[in-house]
Parts: structure tokens; C-alpha cells; sequence
């Protein structure tokens, strides 16, 4: 059986001058001003401002780590998008 995925899209301030990133992945690790959070498949509509760090699990067991000061992310219908350095 094939686990469900999430599709991750990640895009940076262009004045970081950072590359965008696009993955499917598992699960995506986060925190903002209530705590440290994870978005699984399936997770509900959910909007969040995002601080420090961000985890992206990928589904080959790797993982993608992302450093910044504050970031939006926004997930649908397994569909996470995060927007850094904002």
C-alpha cells in the first residue's frame, strides 16, 4: 500500500536570493507562537506564520531543513505551500 504524500512548494523573498523548492514529502515540521508542530497527509486547512526552522521529510527518509527568521505556511488539500523571509 502506498503511503500518502503531501506536495511541499517552499519560495523565499527574491531579495534572499534563495532557490524555491518543490518535493513531495510525508510530513513537514515547523513552530510558531504556540509551539513546534507537524502537517501530515490530510491535515485540515490550516494557515500559520512560521518562525526559526522548518523540516521537510522526504519520502526516501531524507530530510530538507530550512533556516530563516519568519515565514507564511499555508496548507489545502495536501497541498503545503510556505513563503521564507518575509
Amino acid at each position: 500500500m502506498t503511503r500518502p504524500l503531501l506536495q511541499v512548494d517552499i519560495f523565499w523573498s527574491p531579495a534572499l536570493g534563495q532557490e524555491s523548492f518543490s518535493s513531495q514529502a510525508w510530513a513537514v515540521s515547523s513552530e510558531n507562537k504556540i509551539g513546534k508542530f507537524d502537517i501530515l497527509p490530510h491535515h485540515a486547512n490550516f494557515i500559520t506564520q512560521i518562525f526559526g526552522s522548518l523540516t521537510v521529510h522526504l519520502e526516501d527518509k531524507q530530510e530538507k531543513n530550512f533556516e530563516f527568521n519568519r515565514g507564511v505556511l499555508e496548507v489545502s488539500e495536501d497541498q503545503v505551500r510556505i513563503f521564507l523571509g518575509i
